[in-house]
């Protein structure tokens, strides 16, 4: 890691700024690998694909 001189407030920013970016990072793994039983459950046909059909 690079080592560098900052303030105690640069120094707590900057956990702030990693943790805010940990946090976005697994909202969207979980929002891509996470599987809703809601959306399971309603599969839905369009009225234009089941009119054709009939």
């Amino acid at each position: 890691m690079i080592e560098y001189a900052a303030t105690a407030e640069v120094k707590q920013g900057m956990a702030r700024a990693h943790e805010a970016r940990a946090q976005v990072l697994r909202d969207a793994l979980t929002w891509m690998f996470f599987r809703r039983r809601e959306s399971s459950h309603g599969i839905r046909i369009s009225r234009w694909a089941s009119a054709r059909a009939s």
